[in-house]
């Protein structure tokens, strides 16, 4: 675990326009650099980097933050990796934050593995390429599977020896605990205390970590013998858990993340090959069901599954459950099917790339079309058994998070199904309300409660808001809240004078006048922690929202922070024109800003007095709203005096 302390040194030496500089070529533009973007295709430059804030925002796509979320964004790192890169960049050494006895033991035992599975790597590799039977046995077992030599090396495809204790022995003299080594996976113990090696006699397919590090292995026999299990893998260990890990990830996510399309199979050597055919955003679950930590693995790479099947009914049927998990962390999916007889490995092997790549682009369906078709294929007619596939299915789309995307789905099951929209949406809304008291613990919880499809509706009448008004204060506080300003006041003799304070102080008072919050939650969220924090005296900046661990406050926040067009310097020192900025008449602005907002909130206050004035039925009811109404329309009287504007009653 990082020190805290050591966390913010980095990120006080962090400049935003080097770290990206090291990956966007940036310009110069007045106080700001200028750059094409790297997360979407653009041929002008809108990609904007701000040292003085510390931030990087794209006008075109939306994307945001600082040095910390670009290396995320970009080099797809979690906040740890993050800091890491950044502290190698700056030469700034991070110690670890004390740990317990217990952690120690922990971290101590994962680089033991770590050190004893890079061993057993190249020693498996060493076997395979520089041994004889390693040579006749194991490459030659990859060399009919058709590997190239490259993509063999690429994946440090290994080999161990069919004498029992050859690894044991090695792992021995290299000085490793014979005990980790067990707890690695590598060797197994007799009655009689004495090792021997769990993988002997077959190749070895090391996984691979995010970071490329080996983690663990599964090893393949080569024996004819059925009663031998094909496949030997590393037990969970403190470096490797199975459920949170994907095979060729480490070798996949690049490809993942340009393409924003991840293949999902089942085997090694489906990615291997598929790998080798240049097909290169691959990975797969290695013969378990998918889990919800693997799905959201994939999804910070991914936004789309396409799942690739060998054409085998029985095992398509037997995944439908697990691929629900992808649907419910939002994703697409789509399924390709392979001719009967064939699998991504094979597939792969024997046809050329291009080929390949088009089959897999053409013969891409969507998920839950193709789930209804197979499971309606099965019915054979009988009502009992359709409505089984129709609930199985109606499940499926219940795991969709994306409302519109599930009113979409529904409106096509409906059509192939050829079950009614309204009968589907019913179903649904149980499945729905089921999951909702699911959550809730127990008890019936409200209808209305639960996130349900509804038949369409007719939109709600508009009404005049105050969203632009706050966002606008918004802003001025977060780029200007911290600036002094002169303020006139009145003294106890009538005389005027001038007193400084904050455009935050400020605005916390003019608005405390009429007793105003935020109606919008994200902007009253960031005003009050911005009041409370000033409030106890600290120090509030800009960096304290732009580099928000929270992504809705970072992303608002930079949003305001960041204006698209910048005044030219040339205007002032080449033309000699003068513009007036708003910086320079904070208090008008301020002032008017706060103004508006009320103005604002006087109007809809008017209209809801209207509408109970419409379906008021007692003289005294009616009498009491429209005295409410006159001080209201009084009260904006006065305000539209003070501001200029015209009342139109």
């Amino acid at each position: 675990m990082i020190a805290p302390d050591a966390i913010q040194r980095v990120k006080d030496a962090v400049r935003v326009e080097e770290v990206v500089g090291d990956f966007v070529a940036l310009k110069r533009k007045g106080p700001r650099y200028l750059g094409l973007c790297p997360f979407h295709n653009e041929k002008t430059p809108s990609f904007n980097v701000s040292p003085a804030l510390g931030i990087f925002k794209c006008f075109g796509c939306g994307e945001a933050g600082d040095a910390i979320t670009f290396l995320q964004k970009h080099e797809h790192l979690s906040y740890v990796e993050a800091i890491r890169w950044l502290a190698k960049r700056y030469a700034i050494d991070l110690p670890e934050a004390e740990a317990t006895p217990e952690q120690q033991l922990e971290h101590s035992e994962r680089e033991s593995l770590a050190a004893i599975q890079r061993f057993a790597t190249e020693w498996s590799m060493g076997q395979l390429w520089d041994t004889d039977e390693g040579r006749r046995i194991g490459l030659a077992y990859f060399r009919e599977r058709g590997f190239r030599e490259e993509v063999i090396r690429t994946f440090q495809l290994g080999y161990v020896p069919e004498q029992g204790a050859a690894f044991a022995t090695a792992a021995r003299d290299q000085g490793f605990d014979p005990e980790l080594v067990e707890k690695a996976g590598w060797i197994k113990r007799r009655e009689d205390g004495t090792a021997w090696d769990f993988f002997a006699g077959r190749v070895t397919f090391p996984v691979h970590g995010l970071g490329g590090q080996v983690i663990a292995f599964g090893a393949r026999t080569l024996r004819s013998d059925k009663k031998l299990p094909k496949y030997f893998n590393s037990p969970e260990s403190a470096l490797y858990i199975k459920s949170r890990s994907l095979y060729g990830i480490h070798f996949a996510k690049k490809a993942i993340a340009d393409s924003g399309i991840c293949l999902l199979v089942e085997g090694y050597t489906d990615v291997i090959s598929l790998h080798q055919a240049g097909i290169h955003n691959v990975v797969a679950s290695s013969g378990t069901s998918l889990t919800e930590d693997q799905v959201r693995l994939i999804k910070r790479y991914a936004r789309q599954v396409t799942i690739l099947y060998d054409g085998d009914p029985a095992g398509i049927k037997a995944s439908l459950r697990g691929i629900d998990l992808i649907l419910a962390e939002g994703l697409g999916v789509k399924v390709v099917l392979f001719p009967d007889g064939e699998d991504p490995d094979s597939f792969a092997r024997s046809r050329p790339s291009g080929e390949v790549e088009a089959f897999l682009r053409d013969s891409a369906k969507d998920f839950l079309a193709f789930k209804t078709e197979l499971l309606v294929q099965d019915t054979g007619g009988d009502p009992v058994r359709k409505a089984a596939a129709i609930h199985d299915i109606v499940e499926s789309i219940a795991r969709i998070p994306d409302q519109v995307l599930r009113q979409l789905y529904i409106q096509q099951c409906g059509r192939l199904l050829e079950v009614s929209e309204q009968a589907l949406i019913s179903e649904l809304n149980k499945v729905l309300r089921r999951a909702y008291r699911k959550q809730q613990g127990a008890g019936d919880a409200p209808e209305a409660v639960a996130p349900e499809l509804q038949p369409p509706q007719p939109p709600p009448a508009p009404i005049k808001g105050t969203n632009a008004q706050e966002r606008d204060l918004l802003r001025m506080l977060l780029n200007y809240g911290h600036e002094r300003i002169l303020v006139p006041f009145q003294n106890e003799d009538g005389s005027t004078s001038e007193g400084e304070t904050s455009v935050a102080e400020l605005m916390f008072e003019l608005l405390a006048l009429d007793d105003i919050l935020f109606d919008e939650p994200l902007f009253k969220e960031i005003y009050l922690d911005y009041r409370h924090a000033s409030n106890l005296g600290q120090a509030v900046d800009s960096a304290r929202y732009a580099g928000h661990e929270q992504p809705g406050w970072r992303d608002l926040a930079i949003d305001l922070l960041t204006e698209r067009h910048l005044l030219s310097p040339n205007w002032k020192e080449r033309h000699r024109i003068h513009t007036n900025h708003e910086r320079d008449k904070l208090l008008d602005a301020l002032e008017e800003g706060v103004d508006i907002l009320r103005e604002r909130r006087l109007d809809r206050m008017l209209e809801e007095l209207d509408e109970r004035l419409r379906n008021a039925t007692e003289a005294g009811e009616q009498a009491g709203i429209i005295r409410e109404k006159m001080r209201l329309l009084t009260a904006k009287v006065a305000l539209a005096r003070k501001t200029g504007r015209v009342v139109v009653g």
